[in-house]
C-alpha cells in the first residue's frame, strides 16, 4: 500500500487503497454481461474485438479501457474456461502510476506503490531495484530522506541495478526516498487553453501530451527461435526510424526517436505467450518503447501493452498500429449511414483500421496534440443557436506544416453526451495507399475523453461524402453540404488518369 506523501505538493492525497476500490457499477456491470455473452458464443477473440467494443461500450469503462483487457483478449485468454478468472482480474484493483520492487526486473515483489504526486518515504530497510512508472509520470529518486540529496529522474519503468544517480553511484537499494510528479508538456502552438470568450477553440482533454510529445527513447529486441526466421535487426531498425520520421511530420517536429539498444534474444517455448514473457524477461528494456518483432507464424495477431510492442511481421502499418495503442489511440471504425452496420477496423483514414493509410485520422491527431489551436473549429455556438455556418477546410493529408489559412477540421460536441463529430477533409489526393479520393469529407464520432486513460481515443466513421456532391447529410442531428463549386483543386495525370488535387473544400453546417 501507499504511503502518504511526506509535505509538500501533493500532500493531501489520499493513499492508493482508498483511491483504487474496485466499484461494479450497474453500467459497468452491464457492459461485463455483454462481454460474457460474447464468451459464450466463443467470440471473445481479436476477430470480433472492435465489435464488442462498440456493442457493450467498454469504452466507457477504466476496468476494461486501460489495456490489460485488450492484452488478455489478443491473448486468446477470454474463453469460458477462463472468464471467471479474467473478469476478477479485470476488476482488481491496478497497480498505482508508480510501483517499487525489490529486484532488478518488473515482476519481482511490489515494495511501495504511490498514485498521487508528492514526496514519498520508502520503508526503512527496504531496497528498491526496480521502478515501474506509467506513460505521462515522471519519478525523482532520492539517496537521502525527504526528497533530499544525491538523485536521478527516470519518466519510464527503469531497472535500478543499472541506474546511477547524479553522482554516479549505483541507485540499486539506494533509493531513501522519491517524488512523483507528472510530466510537463513543454511550450508550443500545439499547447493551448480555451478561454471563455472562445467558442470556436476546440479543447484538448489529454493529460499525457507532456510525455507523448518529447524525444521517445526506443529498444529493438530481436526474437528468435529454431526453425522459425525474424526480420533482421537491421529491417526492424528501419522500420523504427520510418515511423518516427512519420511522427516528426505528424507531429509538428515534437515527437523524436533516440533507438538506445538492439538486442537478440533466443526464446525456447513456440507458444506465443510464453515467447513474448520469455523475450520481456530477457530484454529488461528500461525505455519509453519496447518494439519486439516476434519470429515468423509465433503469433496469430501483433498486439500492445503499456510500453511495449509485439510484431507477428514486418509491415509498416502494423508498427503504427500498435505504437499507436502505446500513445492513446483505439480503433478506427466505420458506421453504414444507411443500414447502421459497423465494419469493424474499417476505416482506412487512420493507421488504426485494418487496411492502408497515410496516418492517424483527425480525432486522433487532435487527441496527440498534433493539432493547433487554429486548426479546429468548434461549430456549437453557432449551430445550437439556429445558425447555418460555413466552413472551408484544408486536407489533413500527412498533417505536414502548411502555408494554407484554412482549418483542418469543424468539430461539435453533440449535446446532452460525452461525445464530438469531427468534420474533415483525410486526403487532398488520390494515392495508392487506399481508395479514399482527394476531398472526401468524413464526419467522425470520437469521444471528448475528459479523464480518458490507456487506449482510449477509439472512433466511427458516420458519414463520407465527395466534395462536389449536391446532397445534405444528417449525422446525429447535425445537417452537412458541400458548398458548390468546389473547385479548389488542380488536376493531374498519372498512369493514364486524370486525379484532382484539392486544396480547400467548403462545407455548410446547421443543425
Amino acid at each position: 500500500m501507499s504511503q502518504p506523501p511526506l509535505g509538500g505538493a501533493g500532500g493531501t492525497a489520499a493513499s492508493v487503497s482508498s483511491n483504487r476500490q474496485a466499484v461494479v457499477s450497474p453500467a459497468l456491470e452491464a457492459a461485463l454481461a455483454c462481454v460474457e455473452g460474447y464468451v459464450a458464443a466463443g467470440t471473445c477473440d481479436w476477430a470480433h474485438w472492435s465489435e464488442m467494443w462498440e456493442t457493450c461500450r467498454t469504452y466507457e469503462h477504466a476496468e476494461l479501457e486501460d489495456g490489460l483487457f485488450l492484452e488478455e483478449v489478443q491473448s486468446d485468454a477470454c474463453t469460458a474456461d477462463n472468464w471467471t478468472a479474467l473478469r476478477a482480474k479485470l476488476l482488481a484493483p491496478r497497480l498505482a502510476p508508480v510501483v517499487l520492487r525489490d529486484d532488478c526486473h518488473g515482476d519481482s515483489t511490489i515494495l511501495q506503490e504511490s498514485s498521487a504526486n508528492g514526496c514519498y518515504a520508502l520503508p526503512a530497510g527496504a531496497g528498491a531495484s526496480y521502478v515501474d512508472v506509467a506513460i505521462g509520470k515522471a519519478v525523482t529518486l532520492h539517496a537521502g530522506a525527504d526528497c533530499s540529496g544525491d538523485s536521478v529522474t527516470v519518466e519510464t519503468s527503469a531497472n535500478l541495478c543499472e541506474t546511477s544517480f547524479a553522482s554516479g553511484a549505483s541507485a540499486n537499494d539506494g533509493v531513501r526516498s522519491y517524488r512523483v510528479q507528472d510530466v510537463e508538456a513543454p511550450a508550443s502552438p500545439y499547447r493551448y487553453t480555451c478561454s471563455a470568450s472562445e467558442p470556436a477553440c476546440v479543447e484538448n482533454h489529454n493529460k499525457r501530451l507532456g510525455a507523448i510529445n518529447k524525444k521517445h527513447t526506443v529498444k529493438v529486441v530481436r526474437v528468435t527461435y529454431a526453425g522459425r526466421s525474424t526480420p533482421s535487426l537491421s529491417d526492424i531498425r528501419n522500420n523504427v526510424r520510418d515511423l518516427y520520421s512519420f511522427f516528426g511530420v505528424a507531429s509538428g517536429g515534437q515527437v523524436g526517436l533516440e533507438i538506445t539498444a538492439s538486442q537478440t534474444v533466443e526464446v525456447t517455448s513456440a507458444n506465443c505467450s510464453k515467447a513474448k514473457n520469455q523475450a520481456v524477461q530477457k530484454a529488461r528494456s528500461n525505455a519509453f518503447l519496447t518494439v519486439y518483432s516476434m519470429p515468423s507464424g509465433m503469433c496469430s495477431v501483433s498486439n500492445a501493452g503499456s510500453n511495449r510492442v509485439f510484431l507477428k511481421g514486418g509491415l509498416f502499418r502494423d508498427y503504427a498500429h500498435e505504437v499507436g495503442h502505446v500513445l492513446g489511440l483505439a480503433h478506427g471504425n466505420t458506421r453504414n449511414p444507411t443500414t447502421g452496420e459497423v465494419d469493424h477496423y474499417g476505416d482506412s483514414s487512420t493507421y488504426m483500421g485494418s487496411n492502408g493509410s497515410d496516418n492517424y485520422n483527425l480525432p486522433q491527431l487532435h487527441w496527440l496534440g498534433w493539432t493547433k489551436k487554429e486548426d479546429l473549429v468548434q461549430v456549437n455556438s453557432v449551430v445550437d443557436n439556429g445558425g447555418t455556418v460555413d466552413i472551408t477546410l484544408r486536407p489533413v493529408g500527412r498533417n505536414a506544416e502548411s502555408s494554407n489559412p484554412h482549418p483542418l477540421g469543424a468539430v461539435w460536441d453533440i449535446p446532452g453526451t460525452d461525445q464530438r463529430l469531427f468534420i474533415a477533409v483525410p486526403k487532398p489526393r488520390l494515392n495508392g495507399s487506399n481508395q479514399i479520393e482527394g476531398g472526401t469529407v468524413f464526419v467522425y464520432r470520437a469521444p471528448k475523453c475528459v479523464g480518458c486513460t490507456g487506449m482510449a481515443m477509439g472512433t466511427m466513421v458516420m458519414a463520407r461524402f465527395g466534395a462536389e456532391s449536391v446532397n445534405e447529410h444528417e449525422v446525429q442531428g447535425l445537417f452537412i453540404r458541400p458548398v458548390p463549386p468546389n473547385d479548389d483543386y488542380v488536376v493531374i495525370r498519372e498512369d493514364g488518369k486524370n486525379i484532382k488535387v484539392f486544396n480547400s473544400v467548403t462545407l455548410r453546417i446547421r443543425r
